[in-house]
């Protein structure tokens, strides 16, 4: 018989802790892995979360950036106007409601944009093209109009605006009606300027051409006289011995006459060109022909006190407004002969017209042997108004109106002098069809002489 805790009673013992010990390992296994997988998760649930409320911010964060941006397109102040690209509108500043005359922004709403233009054409496929390709047009001038019909004028920056996965049309306008309006009413002034000047012009200017035919004409009339009492004598039986005088006086009677009337007739022809509705047109000139015509027309003005010269080169022809060309040439010549006047000097003076060409430009050289520009007053000579003439005989628009013909015409009116010795105006203008593309439409020259 075996003792408690001998030997027998100790095996079976044993094995139960074995037992025990082989079930203890993999269970505390489990939890180790149970317990990270619960941390796992409660990580996961924290990253969830965390996600959700990005979310959440973000999204605030965009609905208040849009309810922002709306915020400040009502209370901007300035016009805005916000559409879509059809036209329909989505909102409006309250300085864009009250400068077209509407109560409030739904009433506003209830018309499409089209509907404030004077022309809807003026929002049409090119303004979409282009915002679509750029995204944004500066500056574009509109005319528009308020609730009642009246016309405002705009000058309007527009972009587009991308929101919530939509596209809309910004306009930010400046109402530029009363810069129009000054801007208008002082192109009037400017044009009843010039109307003033243009018929001083005429009145100064028929003047001298009633004289340049008045003269051959009273000649023509004076030989007609005798013309008509040589023919009686004649007619009458004149004594032989007279015959051979008389008829002498009755060939130079015929030969000063016609002399005359090509005097009328190359004066009148000279105006005819000069003034020639057609050459307010584009059209290629010669320029040479051009000088020749002008000194006839302005012979008056300056054959008291100088004479003229030219040395007229071979010049290619340019593509010009004849008209206006022709304007230039007597303002210079004109001034020319007063400058001769002024200098004072003993004898005559001299003006010598030259032309010459490289082959791209055109060159005309009007030279006097005046009182020339003292250097004070050479930065001055092209600026509207300014005139060393003295009151009443020069509104100081002539060389300012001319320097404008001159860039319109993509060329140049340059000046060099000398006080004493006279003063050169220079004529550059592109030679040919190059002179047509490089400009769009002169500046109203009726007043000239500065």
């Amino acid at each position: 018989m075996q003792m408690p805790g001998g030997p027998g009673s100790l095996l079976p013992l044993a094995s139960a802790g074995v037992l025990v010990l082989a079930f203890a390992l993999p269970t505390r296994g489990l939890l180790r892995r149970l317990q990270r997988l619960q941390r796992h998760a409660e990580t996961a649930r924290r990253y969830r979360g965390n996600i959700a409320r990005i979310r959440q911010l973000d999204r605030l964060s965009r609905l208040s950036a849009i309810e922002s941006y709306w915020t400040r397109v009502r209370e901007s102040a300035a016009p805005v106007v916000v559409t879509t690209p059809e036209g329909a509108i989505v909102a409006g500043s309250k300085t864009f409601i009250e400068l077209f005359g509407y109560a409030s922004e739904e009433e506003l709403k209830q018309a499409p944009i089209t509907d404030l233009y004077v022309s809807p054409a003026e929002r049409g496929p090119n303004v979409r093209a282009a915002l679509e390709q750029q995204g944004r047009i500066r500056n574009l001038e509109l005319r528009m109009k308020r609730r009642d019909g009246h016309e405002v004028r705009v000058l309007a920056s527009v972009r587009v605006v991308s929101m919530d996965d939509a596209g809309y049309y910004e306009a930010v306008l400046t109402d530029i009606t009363e810069l129009r309006a000054a801007v208008a009413e002082r192109q009037q002034l400017e044009t009843q300027l010039h109307l003033a000047r243009k018929l001083e012009l005429v009145g100064q200017l028929a003047s001298g051409i009633a004289h340049e035919i008045n003269t051959p004409l009273q000649f023509i009339g004076d030989n007609a006289v005798f013309l008509k009492s040589a023919f009686d004598r004649l007619t009458a039986g004149a004594p032989i011995g007279d015959r051979p005088r008389l008829l002498n006086d009755v060939s130079e009677a015929f030969r000063d006459s016609f002399e005359g009337i090509q005097r009328v007739s190359e004066t009148v022809r000279a105006m005819k060109e000069f003034a020639h509705p057609g050459d307010l047109e584009i059209a290629s000139t010669d320029l040479n022909q051009a000088i020749r015509t002008t000194l006839i027309v302005a012979r008056n003005e300056y054959k008291h006190a100088a004479d003229v010269r030219t040395e007229l080169g071979d010049i290619p022809p340019v593509d010009c407004r004849r008209a206006e060309i022709n304007k230039v040439l007597l303002n210079l010549i004109v001034n020319a002969a007063h400058a001769i006047e002024a200098a004072g000097k003993p004898g005559r003076g001299t003006i010598t017209i030259t032309s010459r060409s490289d082959g791209e430009r055109v060159y005309i050289d009007i030279a006097d042997t005046g009182c020339g520009i003292p250097p004070a007053v050479m930065p001055r000579i092209f600026d509207p108004f300014f005139t060393t003439k003295a009151v009443g005989k020069g509104s100081g628009q002539g060389l300012a109106i001319a320097r404008n013909i001159m860039k319109a015409h993509g060329g140049e009116l340059t000046v060099a002098s000398t006080v004493g010795a006279g003063a050169t105006f220079t004529l550059k203008l592109p030679a040919g069809i190059e002179a047509a593309g490089a400009r769009a439409h002169s500046p109203n020259v009726d007043a000239l002489i500065g």
